[in-house]
């Protein structure tokens, strides 16, 4: 989160037109969230979002881009990984930019921004459509999941610029969060959904250094809803990739009044073209090992054991190990004085459905908890 934390400033045209969500998030509690994410069913099939616009008073998107820094084209060559990510909500006079790059080879830098205004230039209903124009960076997204995106930046604080076009690696490769239901707290109303196969082309510069990208891989996150503060206590928002798909899980945990914490996530996997669905216990992100970290007062995790789904005699399905092989961390200053980021660059070989599969990808990991 950004150093220079600005707090919402709500015009009444906020309460005026939001009033009915800002009841149901008055009236949200541990029964009702717990009903809302207990009861959410497994699925077959994935849902596609019918509308990619924004439609609700904020709007947040992460925008990522994995890729090799000699432009070699296997997943399992990927040594780095750029994040763009925005928060814009013009009725609460605040916007956020946070920006990272985390590599193997190039160095790891990070920055943030708070905006007291709304910082999205173009704002549509069908297409996901934004433009930011500020002085420490610029973005242009455009597209939809049938046609696939244009994604440009230019990260005047890093020193990485890209025009890049991301294609569906595979149409089933779109996790809807919840069914594609409105996710209630009380701090928070959110539809979202992530994108986590794309096949990535374009050119990238990395301070300097032109690559050709021909078959790096990206992830679009988007969500429309309603921001005031966070009680998220701990989250994991994994991604990896492989030659044959994606796997993609996020976990969290809620923060309630009374140190009541409330488990909920959800993940996917499409691998030889076969969409797959872990709901909440469906799935373990299990930490093994970890490290002492020079930017937080905390160790932080750098092995872990990724376990989802079981066969018939209870082995799970997919079997993981994961290590990091790059990182970067920074401490917050959002709600808590004591929250910790940490992005990775990770490694992962294992079994899925008993057959041996490899890969890269990445991870942002949340927490307030301090390891000793």
């Amino acid at each position: 989160m950004p150093e220079d934390e600005i707090l919402p400033n709500p015009k009444i045209s906020f309460y005026l037109k939001n009033i009915l969500m800002l009841i149901k998030l008055k009236r949200s509690n541990k029964k009702r969230i717990e009903k809302f994410v207990y009861n959410a069913p497994l699925l077959k099939e994935p849902l596609i979002p019918k509308s990619e616009g924004n439609f609700g008073p904020m709007e947040e998107g992460m925008i990522y881009v994995m890729f090799n820094s000699e432009g070699e084209t296997l997943p399992q060559a990927i040594d780095s990984v750029f994040r763009f990510f925005w928060v814009d909500s013009p009725d609460l006079r605040i916007s956020i930019i946070d920006s990272f790059l985390v590599s193997e080879k190039f160095k790891s830098e990070r920055w943030g921004k708070s905006y007291p205004r709304g910082m999205l230039k173009n704002q549509t209903k069908e297409r996901y459509h934004q433009q930011v124009f500020e002085e420490e960076a610029e973005m242009f997204i455009d597209g939809t999941w049938e046609e696939g995106y244009i994604f440009n930046f230019l990260d005047k604080k890093i020193g990485i610029s890209a025009k890049l076009k991301y294609e569906p690696l595979n149409p089933k490769s779109v996790l809807v969060y919840y069914n594609g239901k409105l996710a209630v707290t009380p701090s928070l109303a959110q539809k979202f959904y992530d994108m986590f196969a794309f096949k990535v082309k374009g050119e990238i510069e990395v301070r300097g250094e032109v690559i050709k990208l021909e078959d790096a891989r990206g992830i679009i996150e988007h969500g429309v809803g309603i921001l005031s503060t966070l009680n998220i206590y701990d989250w994991r928002w994994l991604n990896l990739q492989f030659p044959n798909g994606a796997i993609h899980i996020f976990y969290h945990s809620l923060d309630l009044e009374e140190e009541v914490i409330i488990e909920g996530g959800e993940g996917a996997l499409v691998l030889d073209g076969k969409w797959f669905h872990f709901q909440r216990g469906d799935f373990q992100v299990e930490e093994v090992e970890y490290s002492e970290d020079e930017n937080i007062p905390s160790k932080v995790a750098t092995e872990w054991r990724v376990t989802g789904g079981k066969d018939v005699i209870g082995k799970p399905l997919l079997d993981l190990k994961v290590t990091t092989t790059a990182k970067i961390s920074w401490s917050g200053v959002h709600e808590k004085e004591n929250l910790k980021i940490t992005n990775y660059v990770l490694e992962a070989e294992g079994t899925w459905r008993s057959k041996k599969i490899k890969g890269k990808g990445t991870m942002e990991n949340l927490m307030h908890r301090t390891i000793e």
